[in-house]
């Protein structure tokens, strides 16, 4: 039995294995969705952290998309880290040309141990650019207290926060982790 549905994934390379592109386009096949991938930044990360991110050029990234969309028939997005400003534009304008309206945001931030991966120009156009167009957006604790601007310290911050980023657009918000 194939795959019949098509979920197209932006994201980061993560060299252990374990986030961004190598975990998504596991997930899709688990779920039996075929997964085509476009590579917004390589990292050099491993279970116990992060240790370099580099970027990809803007220009490659619509590139990908774009070839992408030409010839396959994604029926989905999930965006994870983008890495600046640039590319979530880049992301942002590409997403309205092509009219895909089934997208995922994993506004990725943060890594797991708390680090930031991302700089406060690429937030706020995170906010005003991309949330607004998905679907879904799907926060950890230490992204939602960015995006929010609160504190997380029980179930009723995460409620508050969900909402305040519902407020920027989306249509759901989902925030992962223990409060």
């Amino acid at each position: 039995m194939g795959c019949s549905h098509i979920a197209l994934t932006i994201a980061g390379s993560d060299s252990g294995g374990g986030a961004g592109i190598q975990a998504d386009l596991k997930t899709f096949a688990f779920h039996c969705v075929h997964g085509a991938s476009v590579i917004t930044c390589i990292t050099a990360q491993n279970t116990l952290g992060v240790d370099q991110v580099q970027g990809i050029n803007s220009d490659l990234v619509k590139a990908q998309i774009e070839a992408v969309m030409k010839d396959i028939n994604v029926r989905a997005v999930k965006t994870g880290m983008l890495f600046n400003e640039d590319i979530i534009l880049t992301v942002s304008r590409q997403i309205k040309q092509w009219k895909l309206e089934q997208l995922v945001v994993d506004p990725v931030m943060v890594s797991r141990t708390g680090a930031k991966l991302i700089d406060d120009q690429a937030i706020a156009s995170l906010k005003t650019n991309l949330i607004p167009q998905g679907l879904i957006v799907t926060p950890n604790r230490y992204e939602a207290q960015i995006l929010s601007n609160l504190s997380i310290n029980s179930l009723e911050d995460m409620k508050k926060a969900a909402q305040i980023i519902h407020n920027l657009g989306c249509q759901f918000v989902l925030v992962k982790g223990e409060q």
